[in-house]
């Protein structure tokens, strides 16, 4: 694999490094820890500073090739996509919670609360299994050479 090939699979390796560490790995860690809030507060703080990383070199292209380039700005359209869950995933669980106040009975408000989040984590769940499936083709075809205007599916 030439040198130009492997710098174009960088931003899909990094994406994917963002999947499995921040969303499946340290959740799978923290989960004993029973406090939900430093579970998710880890997983997306840790998340978007790779989409941030990813963010960054998709507009700072000097030095670049337009393989390299397309492949970092493919990526970074592809972190939007989670960006969007999350954004989806957050008004699904305020407007949840909002409606959530009427509730008198504070055990039972709580146990809404949870299956509210839940819920909320659908948007992010579909988000992530379709990333997977596409990354998982850019990484292999960025291998190849392959721009990203050229690739199937």
């Amino acid at each position: 694999m030439s040198e130009i090939y492997h710098e174009a699979s960088k931003p899909h390796e990094r994406l994917m490094f963002n999947v499995a560490i921040f969303h499946f790995f340290v959740p799978a860690i923290l989960f004993g820890t029973r406090n939900l809030w430093l579970i998710f507060s880890l997983s997306l703080l840790g998340s978007l500073i790779m989409i941030g990383s990813i963010a960054y070199k998709a507009h700072n292209t000097q030095d670049q090739t337009a393989l390299v380039q397309a492949h970092w700005k493919l990526a970074w359209k592809r972190s939007l996509y989670l960006l969007g869950a999350y954004l989806v995933a957050a008004i699904i669980f305020g407007v949840g919670s909002f409606l959530l106040q009427a509730q008198a009975d504070e055990s039972m408000r709580f146990i809404q609360r949870s299956v509210l989040g839940w819920f909320a984590l659908v948007p992010i769940s579909l988000t992530l299994i379709a990333l997977i499936v596409l990354e998982g083709s850019a990484l292999v075809q960025s291998r190849k050479g392959v721009m990203p205007s050229e690739m199937k599916l």
